[in-house]
This record gives C-alpha cells, structure tokens and sequence, in this order.
C-alpha cells in the first residue's frame, strides 16, 4: 500500500508552482519505519534543523512533522516501511529568488522495504565505479537537498549484480549515489568528508558519534588496494559490507555484525 501526505493531508499532488518542483528548492530525509516506529528519530530531526537552517528555511517544527509521520503509519496495514520526507520552500513568484514568507511544505510518502535488505547485510554486496562525477558546493555539501541529478546520472551507469556505485569529485571519493562508504584501513574505518560534496547520512552520522575508530578523511581510488575491508550504508540498508569494487575483493570484517547489531539495537529508543 501507497499513501502520500501533504500537510498532513492525504493527497498525491502538489501545485506546479512549488519552488521543489520548479528549482529543487528544498530537501529530504529516508526514514525506515520498524514495528511502527521510525528508526534513528532524533537523527533525522536533526539533519532537518540543520538543513533548514543552511537553505535559510524557516523553522520547521519538528514536533509537527513527528505527529504527521504517526498519522502516516497508523494508516497502514504494515508494521515495517519506508517514508520519504520532503520538505519544499512552497510555490512563490517566478524566479529564483525566494518569498519573504515562503509557505513550506510537508510531503510524506510511505512505501514498502527492499526485499534484500537481510541478504545485503548478512553477505555483502558488489560495488562499481561511476564516470559521473558529484557535484562541488561547499554550500551544499552535506545536505540531502533536492538537485539529484549527479546521483541520476550515475544510477544509470551501475549494472547488475552491482548495488551501487562509487561517485568521484576532483579525484576523491565521496560516496555511493545512495550510500556512504567507509574504508578499514590500519585500525580505523574511513570515511570520506563532506566539505566539498556528498551527504551527511543519518547512519554515516551514527558511526562518527558513536565509534572512535570511525574517521573522516581525504582519499581517492588508491585506498580500494590499500584497504583491508569495506562498506556501505543507508538509511534502509543500515551497514552493508562490501565484498567486491571492480577487480578488488574484500572479506566481510567481522565487526560489522556487532555494528548492525549496535545500531538495530539503538534505533528505536
């Protein structure tokens, strides 16, 4: 079953005029939804006050959005899904320019899971290697805003059995089209920074507040010889090992049972 909410109100449209539509004039945030309830809640939250306040958004009040996501699930018939938030800065005047008022706008869309989740995470999954390259914009860097093209662009390129594929900026690396990625590498997992380009993700977020040897970094292709092992992660996904990214092979580390493990545990709390 599909639903979609806009302002809390059970539509599937939004006017022709909103800035998200016309500009990608807003941001999102993927939330799986666990015996419902929304995992990693306060992560989210906070990737939304943050986003909001380097697009000088208006306030968004969270408590709000919060009792909409509830509303969302307790119409459905599953326990467990996805929702995709997004919030736009509304319809304005033609142009670029932004309303001095601006009426934001709230869409939620529920959906089902992957069916390969517990597979991905148990056996690992293979990686590719992506020409296109992410955008740069220190403005942007880090938000999960609307302009997805890049990430479009490179969805194309990956083929079977490839889960995703590994996207470049002046040479680094910054992450998957979908996911970021993290390099074990003498003792430490690596994670590419997102000062230039990439997101922020709310698991990426987890890993950096929670695990010392999690760190961020600068690297390019060199570390895909150099690393002892990889992975990749998302919001529905959580922590996947990677086993293969083009001739390199990877053996799945054995600590990232105890980090699914980790965060499943604290997900809901």
């Amino acid at each position: 079953m599909s639903q979609t909410l806009v302002n809390g109100q059970d539509l599937t449209i939004v006017d022709v005029s909103d800035r998200g539509l016309l500009y990608g004039d807003g941001f999102f945030s993927t939330l799986r939804v666990r015996n419902n309830k929304v995992e990693h809640w306060p992560l989210h939250a906070e990737r939304i006050r943050s986003s909001q306040l380097k697009l000088n958004f208006p306030t968004i009040g969270t408590k709000q959005l919060e009792q909409e996501v509830a509303e969302l699930i307790a119409a459905q018939p599953e326990e467990d899904g996805v929702i995709r938030l997004t919030i736009t800065r509304g319809s304005g005047s033609r142009g670029y320019r932004a309303p001095d008022s601006p009426q934001i706008q709230r869409i939620l869309s529920w959906g089902a899971l992957p069916q390969d989740i517990e597979h991905s995470q148990q056996h690992g999954v293979e990686i590719g290697l992506c020409e296109t390259s992410d955008s740069i914009n220190t403005a942007l860097a880090g938000i999960k805003h609307l302009n997805r093209l890049p990430q479009v662009l490179a969805q194309n390129e990956i083929i079977a059995p490839c889960f995703d594929g590994i996207m470049l900026a002046n040479q680094r690396i910054v992450g998957g089209s979908k996911t970021n990625i993290y390099f074990y590498q003498n003792g430490e997992w690596l994670t590419p920074q997102v000062d230039e380009s990439g997101v922020d993700g709310t698991v990426r977020r987890w890993l950096l507040g929670t695990q010392a040897h999690v760190k961020e970094a600068v690297f390019g292709l060199d570390i895909l010889s150099d690393a002892q092992y990889c992975m990749v992660s998302n919001a529905l996904y959580g922590m996947i090992p990677v086993t293969k990214i083009l001739q390199h092979h990877y053996e799945i580390s054995p600590e990232v049972a105890a980090l699914q493990q980790q965060y499943r545990d604290s997900a809901l709390r």
